[in-house]
């Protein structure tokens, strides 16, 4: 489709934002206790538990809806293991539960997708819920959601480096067709929470080539068609700014002098009780 207005797109059919959405998305959603919270569950509890895998669902399904075919999301971190308390003694059994559990498998089966889990050697429990998955969501030509789990903060780095070592793969193709078992595209929309940051222990850095970054700050998974809707504009068509000749690109530079000589910082931000938040494009003093 030619370049439409972000109105049109936003109201658009779906087949037409799927007509350019990217094929691999990384989704790190965060927040998912204090989205509990604010609904009124406690963040320590079944409910929350119950709450949060049926909001993962529906918002998977939104992303699929929009054309994406891969989804690459985390499972477990280690920042999640690291903790102590109730959440952390009940963490393993919600985890397999949410993952593998008859609500699960039978969400999976009414919208076709297929589901893999990467990354759960050394974690028994997940090495059998990962065998699970296999079985219980045969590749039916549907979209496919890649899980990852890392047990530790350099879990995936060994795991992408034994398969390298192991002759295995020398380019970045074959090193994700060794790990996932076949040809997966490259991530070119990364949409994170809360702090701007990277970091290994979400999915493999090899699932990232030219990766557009976005950071909401709606905590857990109430990220509606709307929100995706204008990030994918945002990324297909107002960062595509590349063009082979520059010849003319500055002839109007100085009209926006001011936007260029901005002190504005994104990611620049505030401590708000026990978490972080955005100063929207706050200027920094000389």
């Amino acid at each position: 489709m030619s370049q439409p207005t972000l109105d049109q797109f936003l109201a658009c059919p779906a087949e037409a934002v799927a007509a350019v959405a990217p094929q691999g998305v990384i989704f790190a959603a965060g927040g998912t206790r204090r989205s509990a919270a604010l609904s009124g569950v406690a963040p320590d509890s079944t409910d929350y538990v119950r709450l949060s895998r049926e909001r993962m669902v529906d918002c998977f399904a939104r992303f699929y809806r929009l054309g994406v075919r891969h989804l690459y999301t985390s499972l477990l971190r280690p920042g999640q293991i690291d903790e102590v308390g109730p959440y952390r003694e009940q963490l393993m059994r919600w985890v397999v539960w949410g993952l593998t559990g008859p609500e699960a498998l039978a969400d999976y089966r009414r919208h076709g997708w297929r589901v893999r889990l990467i990354g759960a050697g050394g974690l028994p429990e997940l090495e059998e819920a990962a065998h699970t998955l296999v079985e219980a969501t045969p590749d039916t030509g549907g979209p496919t959601l890649w899980f990852h789990a890392a047990a530790t903060r350099s879990a995936l780095w060994q795991m992408m480096l034994a398969t390298a070592l192991a002759g295995q793969a020398r380019t970045q193709a074959e090193l994700i067709r060794a790990i996932y078992g076949e040809d997966v595209p490259p991530a070119r929309l990364q949409i994170g929470f809360g702090k701007p940051l990277v970091t290994n222990d979400i999915v493999p850095l090899l699932l990232y080539e030219e990766t557009q970054c976005y950071w909401v700050q709606r905590p857990g998974y109430d990220l509606d068609e709307l929100m995706i809707r204008r990030i994918i504009y945002d990324s297909i068509y107002l960062r595509s700014t590349w063009v082979q000749d520059k010849s003319s690109r500055y002839a109007e530079i100085s009209e926006h002098q001011a936007l260029w000589e901005s002190r504005a910082v994104l990611g620049v931000g505030r401590r708000v009780g026990g978490f972080w938040y955005p100063d929207h494009g706050q200027e920094v003093e000389p």
